[in-house]
């Protein structure tokens, strides 16, 4: 069963709250009294359909196959400033927004983000002045401006459309991978010029939460029955009445699956299948894109930056190489840059050791600050590429990629498995209230299913 977006955004705002209320009392209609449900994944989507499922009176199993719950959601503390390991920002925190409403149920702070407090250093290390910023920001706005729903091929192509020549220029490099290719987490060459207008979002400048992602988390976790460092080998859901999942060790049996696993893990083939994925799914999941983006966050002795600036950008012959660096000075007392790599090179990035990490980046900000970059007291980076529970940071819509893709990476097989995950909403895709309204999509088609 599909719901409309104005269906989902309805029940959002109405169910959210019972999720709230930590299952106690929660829903007074158990329609899925005595049903058994396995929940394989731990992160917000995961986490969000068994919350629902449990408030319905199911008997709800999470099977987390790492040592933590959260999924791609996870903030370290350990340079003094919460360091999101995986997702940075709420995009669009209306009121609206579910991710929002749970945010300021745990007490969140925030710090707004401001795109135009940014300042640009080209190539030979000095700043941009502002007519080859204003120029270059026009391109970019232009190009986006004549890409529309009816548009076929790549990113790339579009650029190439409007001038063959202007991707010579490594300005305009700059800012379709930073601000492009950051927003979709893959290369200008590989995303969909014509997809991407099918995604929306909500209103509001993004934030990001001051107190830390895993509150969200730790609410959404604190009365589900989750085992964790639980890997799945094969889900079996071909059988009339009931549902199995194989771990290493054991045997989960129940009515239902619900399978949250990241669409990198399905894209590698690691969990199988009885029967076989459909054709049209197991080709909608190779086509689909997953791609990843390198955090690098870096801890210096001495502070060499201005502290309201709120981003620095690199320009830099390597698209993708280290083109945009946070500043947190603006939302924390820490002395910390974290600087990011974008498509193509964030797939090298995401390979290398932290030594080479750390190389790179520091000599990239030694092409502006030269020797005012001062020692590093610590360093925290992100690796989700080389993760064997995600194999890359959120998904994308690839240039040979069409809607029913999407359709069919939500679609329920044999009433018994269902599937949620960022990747199976394209209207919201690579985020994490797509993930958290997949979640609640996958529990009301099984509480339809069950009604039938």
């Amino acid at each position: 069963m599909n719901y409309s977006r104005r269906e989902l955004l309805k029940f959002a705002l109405t169910t959210i709250v019972t999720l709230l209320t930590g299952n106690a009392g929660a829903s007074t209609k158990k329609d899925l009294e005595g049903k058994k449900i396995i929940v394989i994944g731990a992160g917000i989507s995961g986490l969000v359909a068994a919350n629902i499922l449990k408030n319905k009176g199911a008997d709800v199993t999470v099977l987390e196959a790492t040592a933590h719950v959260g999924g791609r959601i996870r903030t370290d503390w350990s340079l003094g400033a919460p360091f999101e390991v995986g997702a940075g920002w709420i995009h669009g925190p209306s009121n609206q927004n579910p991710v929002r409403q749970l945010a300021d149920r745990v007490g969140s702070t925030y710090f707004v983000t401001d795109d135009d407090s940014i300042e640009l250093f080209a190539a030979d290390g000095y700043e941009i002045n502002e007519d080859d910023w204003d120029e270059i920001e026009e391109i970019w706005y232009e190009v986006l401006e004549e890409m529309d729903a009816d548009s076929t091929g790549s990113i790339i192509e579009a650029i190439n459309e409007y001038d063959d020549e202007i991707w010579e220029d490594p300005n305009i490099r700059w800012i379709f991978s930073a601000y492009t290719e950051f927003d979709f987490g893959a290369s200008v060459k590989d995303i969909s010029a014509g997809l991407i207008h099918e995604m929306s979002s909500y209103l509001g400048d993004d934030v990001i939460i001051t107190s830390g992602y895993n509150k969200i988390i730790t609410l959404l976790a604190q009365n589900l029955y989750i085992q964790n460092k639980t890997p799945v080998k094969s889900i079996s859901y071909g059988l009339n009445n009931h549902v199995t999942v194989q771990t290493k060790n054991k045997t989960f049996t129940g009515d239902y699956v619900v399978c949250s696993i990241p669409l990198g893990v399905l894209k590698k083939g690691s969990v199988k299948f009885s029967p076989a994925l459909p054709s049209y799914m197991k080709n909608s999941i190779k086509k689909t894109g997953f791609g990843t983006v390198t955090k690098l966050a870096i801890k210096f002795t001495d502070q060499f930056w201005d502290n309201d600036i709120q981003y620095y950008g690199t320009v830099n012959k390597d698209t993708g190489r280290w083109p945009l660096w946070l500043n947190y000075k603006t939302f924390s007392q820490e002395k910390i840059l974290m600087g990011l790599c974008f498509g193509d090179y964030a797939m090298a990035a995401d390979r290398m050791s932290d030594e080479e990490l750390l190389k790179d980046a520091l000599e990239v900000l030694r092409n502006t600050w030269e020797d005012e970059v001062t020692d590093v007291e610590n360093m925290l980076r992100t690796s989700w590429l080389e993760d064997p529970y995600s194999f890359g940071s959120y998904s994308f819509p690839k240039f040979q990629n069409t809607n029913e893709d999407f359709e069919n990476l939500s679609e329920p097989l044999n009433g018994r498995l269902f599937f949620c995950g960022e990747h199976t909403n394209l209207r919201y895709l690579a985020t994490t209230h797509g993930a958290l309204l997949s979640g609640m999509r996958v529990a009301n088609q099984i509480a339809s299913e069950n009604s039938r």
